[in-house]
């Protein structure tokens, strides 16, 4: 029984009374429990990649996992030397203040390798699996292309994961998703978490939830690749597309500074939008066009200041005149679409053609002029945007890429195009299992490239209600669209040429990016755990 006036944990007397032990036992015993973490975490991360190393789900990280490896093995065999060195101290207290920042540094990393791992570990779930398997081959194909026609080897590139929101998203290194942050967790840890994502060099792809159904969807991953490859393909290609849209706007008829502002601030839209097109095309435009349809009000509307795109009318019609380019067509041709809600039930068009697609500036003018005031203030600064779509489409098309430009960097082959072309007899071929694609034509560059299209194309005349058969007449297409996603899905993960995302990176690279990276971790070390600290208090 406590005597009067004292408490069990009063005094330090009291304490060691308990057996609690205030000396050298107790920090040891302290810094060994850090230490096990510490290994604990090599052993997860390293396990995880000896795995998936061996899992030809995940063959073409081979690059990405060399890098992951490379950093975070390297931080951790820093913080297992720290832990080291924290036995040489002489005072209890240091030793656990020690232990505390080593952990805190140790949540980084394990988090940082969360946030990798939740997305690659997707291609081992049965219903993202596929449709991921089938998203690497269209992002390979995607990234690859504009480097070799450079003549330079690859980065890293991108990794694909599904996202449960409605639409698709290039996911800056530095997002760290709600679920990654414990309660018991701080801004701090968030904020170290999200500087180290954004050094390492392995950037993401969030797709719709609803690819996994409609294998067709994943065209939006054509734009969302181009956000990445405006940073990576050449120095300043940012500014540089910020300056092309500036003289473009400027120098077109109708045109002035006020107006080149306007567009050159919605450049990086813009560049991934022209990049979606030399990629892929008409399913480029589809794509735009499905998620920018919408009521007149809306299609009509106007963009705030600083929106990063262009209004939905404008950018449908950029989307037509680019795509229009691409396909070799005369800038002068003109072939309306209707921008019906539904798509007519009539016989398909020719391959690649979608179906209520806006295909042209006078599309978007007549439609205009006929859906709304031709005299509001809204529909004049949309007539004073459309009249320099053509020359917007001009100059993203010739941006500079080295010593080519955009489009033909593209490698585009125009008979692709044609009636009788791939695309066409593409998509022909998926209209029936198995599907009569020969190994070779699908083990090249543009081969997921050119899947898409056709499966947006086969898509568009199924929904329509009707399918062109083999002998050319049409037939019901009832319940062919959950066929026609199970197929183009099995095609899009045989597609492409053999090996990896993209070529290793140098040696000396992953080391050097480690030690800087480390460095930086381990000078942080001491302020991340005491902002920690104040934060949980």
């Amino acid at each position: 029984m406590n005597s009067p006036g004292r408490t069990h944990y009063g005094r330090l007397g009291t304490l060691a009374d308990m057996g609690v032990d205030l000396g050298s036992d107790r920090s040891r015993l302290r810094i060994d429990r850090t230490a096990g973490a510490v290994l604990q975490a090599q052993r997860d991360i390293s396990g995880w990649l000896d795995v998936r190393r061996g899992d030809d789900r995940f063959l073409r990280f081979g690059n990405h996992f060399r890098i992951l490896d490379g950093v975070l093995g390297g931080m951790l065999a820093a913080l297992a030397g720290r832990v080291v060195s924290l036995r040489e101290l002489g005072d209890s207290g240091a030793r656990y203040d020690g232990c505390r920042s080593v952990e805190t540094m140790l949540t980084v990393v394990r988090r940082t390798f969360d946030w990798y791992r939740e997305r690659y570990d997707q291609r081992l779930d049965e219903r993202l699996g596929p449709i991921l398997l089938a998203a690497d081959e269209l992002v390979r194909s995607c990234w690859s292309q504009p480097f070799a026609a450079m003549g330079r080897p690859a980065p890293t590139g991108p990794l694909a994961y599904v996202d449960p929101r409605f639409n698709a998203f290039a996911v800056t290194r530095s997002s760290v998703p709600a679920s990654l942050r414990p309660p018991a967790r701080t801004d701090a840890v968030d904020e170290a978490v999200r500087a180290l994502l954004r050094e390492l060099p392995i950037p993401a792809i969030a797709l719709p939830e609803w690819a996994t159904r409609q294998a067709w969807w994943l065209a939006p991953a054509a734009h969302e690749t181009g956000h990445h490859v405006q940073r990576d393909l050449v120095p300043g290609l940012p500014d540089l597309t910020r300056a092309a849209l500036d003289h473009a706007v400027r120098a077109a008829s109708g045109g002035d500074a006020e107006l080149a502002a306007r567009w050159s601030g919605w450049q990086a839209e813009l560049f991934a939008d022209a990049f979606s097109a030399v990629m892929i095309a008409d399913a480029a435009a589809w794509a735009v066009d499905e998620l920018e349809h919408a009521a007149p009000a809306r299609l009509a509307g106007l963009s705030p200041p600083g929106h990063p795109y262009p209004p939905p009318l404008v950018r449908r019609a950029l989307l037509g005149e680019l795509v229009r380019r691409v396909r070799g067509e005369h800038p002068a041709a003109h072939q309306p679409a209707p921008m019906a809600v539904s798509a007519p039930a009539a016989p398909a068009p020719p391959a690649g053609k979608p179906m209520g697609v806006l295909t042209a500036v006078a599309d978007a003018e007549a439609w205009l002029a006929a859906g709304t005031d031709a005299a509001a203030p809204a529909a004049a600064e949309l007539r004073r945007h459309l009249a320099v779509v053509p020359a917007a489409a001009d100059a993203l098309l010739a941006l500079p890429i080295g010593a080519t430009t955009l489009l033909a960097a593209a490698g585009n082959d125009p008979a692709w195009f044609d009636p009788g072309g791939r695309i066409a007899s593409w998509t022909r071929a998926l209209r029936s299992d198995p599907v009569s694609i020969s190994p070779h034509a699908r083990q090249s560059r543009p081969a997921a490239r050119l899947a898409v299209q056709a499966g947006v194309a086969a898509h568009l005349a199924a929904a329509a209600g009707h399918l062109l058969a083999a002998d050319g007449h049409l037939v019901a297409a009832d319940g062919q669209l959950d066929a026609l996603h199970r197929r183009l899905a099995a095609l899009l993960r045989t597609c492409g040429e053999p090996g990896v995302l993209a070529a290793p990176p140098p040696p000396g690279d992953v080391a050097a990016l480690a030690i800087r990276l480390t460095t930086w971790l381990l000078a942080r070390g001491e302020a991340l755990s005491v902002e920690a600290e104040m934060k949980v208090r």
